[in-house]
């Protein structure tokens, strides 16, 4: 039976594509409607989960339903117009910025895109790489306590060991989840405490697809700024700590508690997608924890 979930695929693409005009912030909506679809495709859902991706899914497309819109039907599909999606995911893979957003929208519409050769057509492609583009220009005091986080290189951090396998990465990003705290404004500055962590699950996700796809070059200088991400994601004042999180709402991805909402934030999708896909990589003996905290993180979505 056809049910909403299996359209996400090519409205994700659209919607992402469309959204580029206004920002690359806009991409997450069409990127929350591929989490979506491609959640239900890897793993073996209950039905309560499936109704609240749909659900929270058709809000996203009430909100901006012209990016939505179905696709034209008079652009030929040209399998050689991906190249310029991965010139855009190379440029991505440079330097860290916009806490790894490059690859965690651009991976996302690639996978896609690989499955659904018949969307790389101009009108999607020429917006993927606007998308993409934007995803390199950010604001460089983005993390608290430093002026120009631009400045920060690998060779910086003593504290967090390096990794060279995205196995290694996926251990990494987990145990290194610093305490889940909400952001919030700092004399005039807004920071993105928690927001910074569910980035740092996006992106290492985002970087083990890469690999899947063969692209191990963009995958190996991925870490190296995923590394530097982490670093940062620490960065944070002493009294915001009495706002910590320290019991999660639930302790699965999939509680009944944490789909029966409908929410506004896009990530409330793409970290359950992402933390989904890490976890299975875990040992067993350290899943549950690393769910946990990821539980925690949820505890915030709006």
């Amino acid at each position: 039976m056809q049910r909403l979930v299996d359209s996400y695929l090519e409205l994700g693409v659209v919607g992402m594509a469309r959204a580029a005009a206004s920002g690359w912030f806009g991409g997450h909506y069409g990127a929350a409607l591929l989490a979506g679809y491609f959640m239900t495709r890897e793993h073996d859902l209950p039905e309560h989960v499936i109704e609240g991706i749909e659900r929270t899914c058709e809000a996203y497309r009430e909100l901006k339903p012209e990016w939505f819109l179905s696709l034209e039907q008079n652009e030929e599909a040209d399998p050689a117009l991906l190249q310029k999606v991965l010139s855009g995911l190379e440029e991505n893979v440079k330097q860290l910025r916009t806490s790894g957003h490059g690859l965690a929208l651009g991976v996302l519409a690639l996978k896609a895109l690989r499955e659904r050769p018949d969307l790389i057509r101009p009108t999607i492609v020429e917006g993927l790489a606007t998308l993409l583009k934007k995803t390199t220009e950010d604001r460089c005091d983005r993390y608290w306590g430093i002026p120009n986080y631009f400045e920060v290189t690998a060779a910086d951090i003593r504290d967090i060991p390096e990794y060279d396998t995205t196995l290694e990465m996926a251990k990494r990003t987990f145990e290194e989840l610093p305490p889940v705290v909400p952001g919030r404004v700092i004399d005039g500055v807004m920071y993105f405490f928690s927001g910074e962590v569910d980035h740092s699950i996006t992106h290492a996700q985002a970087l083990t697809d890469l690999e899947r796809f063969g692209y191990g070059e963009f995958t190996a200088k991925g870490m190296r700024n995923h590394r530097v991400q982490l670093y940062l994601d620490r960065q944070m004042p002493e009294f915001v700590l009495q706002d910590e999180v320290t019991e999660p709402a639930f302790e699965k991805i999939t509680s009944p508690d944490y789909w029966a909402k409908t929410y506004s934030d896009p990530h409330a999708l793409k970290v359950p997608y992402a933390a989904l896909d890490l976890l299975k990589r875990l040992p067993k003996e350290a899943q549950a924890k690393a769910e946990r905290d990821v539980c925690k993180l949820l505890t915030l979505m709006d």
